[in-house]
């Protein structure tokens, strides 16, 4: 599969590859409608190619920003699939690492790259690809986000010194302020926090919405942590998380099925606000007996603008592993997939569309 000489796509089969990755479940509930709008085929050569991808971010331009979990690139791509540059290399000096978690545009002059061994930020040029400097992190990072204009970031995962959901990090400061606090489940000793460490969130103005991976509740937080609503949304097809996750869990380990307790429910996987203020959530269910365990299916809900309902559980069936981004009122799902014996990687951007729906009260 990662093959680099398989990974050449012959012209012909890119048609092939816009096809539509969801099927509808029959039964009284109406989910959204998911619509393929376009399907981007990445550009890949024997030097140059993706082997298990960790992250895609817009690129604010019509590109995108994608990390790999198995090599310490960082690859730019444009809007149809060109590859730009690169940025990174692997090592610990400056301008290298293990493994790049995450990348982000900043401005139009530059890119954050969030590494891993070390843990760091780290700033390179846009254009030229030429690194510019490297700021310390104290640890792993799950999700980030950056101000256009500023050097401050919001980073998620779970910390528990100082226990903290979601940080704000001024690039320079040894330490980032803590703003949103981990629920109980989280505590020290539970199984939660160490196995299911994805804090998904997404920022607007002043405000926050944070999910937990396998917690049912949805945080709506001011920037300076107050917490300003909770609710739950809805599971109508999707696995719903036990009120107490961390007995479920408890109980799952103590049988000695490890890795099927990442199955027992659906977890949280993004959030995103739209331009017309609603939200999209996606969750995904796991299987597998070993790592690297295999997404089997995706659940998109949409809440509305108002924060009074949802329209859950429109099913999204991968091929392989993948990668979830968002683009302005579309969800991205970045997948390795193979065609007549050819491997190629290809961004799909998803309309997620709620004409029909059946919109279902939040629960609070």
């Amino acid at each position: 599969m990662h093959d680099a000489q398989a990974r050449k796509l012959a012209p012909d089969s890119r048609l092939a590859l816009a096809i539509l990755l969801w099927i509808p479940i029959s039964g009284v509930r109406a989910q959204p409608t998911l619509e393929v709008r376009d399907s981007v085929v990445f550009e890949e050569s024997s030097d140059n190619y993706l082997v298990y991808p960790g992250s895609v971010v817009p690129d604010g331009t019509g590109g995108f920003l994608v990390t790999d979990y198995r090599q310490p690139r960082v690859f730019h791509y444009s809007a149809e699939g060109v590859l730009i540059r690169g940025y990174g290399e692997r090592g610990q000096g400056p301008g290298e690492w293990e493994e790049a978690q995450i990348a982000l545009p900043h401005g139009s002059g530059h890119v954050l790259v969030l590494s891993w061994k070390p843990f760091a930020v780290q700033r390179f040029d846009r254009q030229s690809g030429r690194f510019v400097e490297r700021f310390p992190l104290r640890g792993y990072v799950e999700s980030a986000a950056v101000e256009e204009d500023r050097d401050e970031l919001w980073l998620s995962g779970p910390h528990y010194t100082p226990r903290s959901a979601v940080r704000r990090l001024q690039l320079g400061d040894e330490e980032a302020e803590p703003v949103v606090d981990l629920p109980g489940a989280y505590t020290e000793g539970s199984p939660v926090g160490g196995m299911f460490n994805s804090v998904p969130f997404t920022r607007w103005a002043d405000t926050l919405l944070v999910a937990f991976m396998p917690l049912r509740d949805v945080i709506l937080a001011g920037d300076d942590g107050r917490e300003l609503d909770r609710f739950v949304v809805p599971a109508v097809h999707r696995r719903q998380a036990p009120a107490d996750p961390a007995a479920a869990i408890e109980e799952s380990l103590e049988g000695g099925d490890y890795f099927g307790t990442f199955s027992l429910f659906s977890l949280t996987r993004g959030v995103h606000r739209r331009p017309d203020g609603s939200f999209l959530l996606v969750h995904g269910d796991f299987t597998g007996d070993d790592p690297p365990l295999r997404t089997e299916t995706l659940w998109v809900s949409v809440v509305h603008q108002d924060r009074s309902s949802a329209c859950p559980d429109a099913r999204l069936s991968p091929e392989s592993h993948p990668v979830i981004g968002f683009e302005g009122d579309a969800l991205l799902v970045l997948e390795q997939v193979l065609r007549g014996g050819d491997a190629a990687t290809v961004l799909r951007r998803i309309a997620v569309g709620t004409d029909g729906c059946d919109w279902i009260p939040l629960t609070r």
